[in-house]
């Protein structure tokens, strides 16, 4: 018998069927990764990765723009390596994603090399709780493995996928992992009640957002305000973590010491002065490992102004290459 929501439903065929393939094909291809090996696991990420980087020309070409935006002096085929580097190291964050849970303290202590953690507890013994601020960089969801198993409660504040399958994978793999998910837009309410329980909340904000404008790379960007407006709120410290991969496979995860804004009255200009200092820590981060940040994320897509600078600066930058061209001929 035909269904009759599915014939008359408003999505279009295309998402239908893509739904479908993630409702038949997601499971299968998690219960695979998680029957392999780890450092088996991370080679099937890394060559998905790869074949992703050749067939999904949107995501591709938003890195390419993304990095000419930033690092315009580079060679073409430079930020082309780059992004293609990026995208074998998404890959392999995913594969370890999917296996974190079955990641057990004794497993997860031989993957890490951890510093600063006696500033996580220093911002902890003010019994405020604290604000984990990280970005999309390294492998943000082994961080939150390792505070899961190191008994420090974590929440995190997500933003909702647009497609159900795989809002559902992530929403339990996190749970899994020992991380309580809010959802942002809905988030308020249980996020000052984890604070006041001197709980961890993570915020990863460095997607496109278009509540303030403040630099990033230098550029004019449209960011978030809710890191510091929960902060003003809440007096909760903000605790900078990265984690970064080695190239021996391992993690390096740093808690940098906690940061108390005080207020000077102006709110937004207090805003501003946080979520300035929020995009400075980030870019830092980025900038000492470049291909570890989600390029292929358009960071920029509410501050379009931005690629008015990006196209001069290609110009320039092409004009003069060509110059050195020429003189090398001579």
């Amino acid at each position: 018998m035909v269904n009759p929501e599915a014939v008359l439903s408003p999505l279009p065929l295309k998402k239908r069927l893509t739904r479908l393939a993630g409702r038949v094909g997601l499971p299968t291809v998690v219960g695979l990764f998680r029957l392999l090996p780890l450092p088996a696991a991370r080679w099937v990420g890394r060559s998905i990765g790869l074949l992703l980087y050749g067939v999904l020309k949107r995501y591709r070409n938003t890195a390419h723009k993304n990095l000419a935006l930033v690092y315009p002096d580079l060679p073409k085929r430079e930020r082309h390596r780059m992004a293609r580097a990026v995208f074998l190291h998404f890959g392999m964050a995913v594969a370890e994603f999917v296996k974190l849970p079955q990641l057990d303290r004794s497993t997860v202590d031989q993957m890490a090399v951890v510093e600063g953690e006696e500033h996580l507890q220093q911002a902890l013994a003010k019994q405020r709780g604290a604000f984990i601020i990280t970005g999309h960089f390294g492998n943000w969801e082994f961080l939150a493995r390792w505070l899961a198993t190191h008994n420090y409660p974590l929440n995190v504040i997500a933003r909702r996928s647009e497609d159900p399958e795989t809002e559902k994978l992530l929403t339990n793999t996190r749970l899994q992992n020992g991380a309580h998910v809010f959802q942002r837009g809905e988030a308020v309410r249980p996020v000052l009640q984890s604070l006041r329980k001197n709980e961890l909340v993570g915020i990863l904000p460095d997607q496109n957002a278009g509540d303030i404008v403040v630099p990033f790379f230098g550029l004019p960007t449209g960011t978030t305000d809710g890191p510091a407006v929960l902060h003003l709120h809440t007096k909760a410290p903000l605790v900078f973590s990265w984690c970064t991969r080695r190239e021996d496979g391992r993690f390096h995860i740093l808690f940098e010491p906690p940061v108390a804004y005080e207020p000077t009255g102006d709110r937004a200009a207090d805003v501003l002065a946080i979520m300035t200092l929020v995009n400075r820590h980030l870019e830092g981060q980025i900038r000492k490992n470049p291909t570890q940040w989600l390029w292929l994320h358009d960071r920029w897509r509410a501050s379009p102004w931005v690629f008015e600078r990006q196209e001069g600066a290609l110009q320039q930058a092409d004009s003069t290459a060509a110059e050195h061209l020429a003189e090398g001929k001579r």
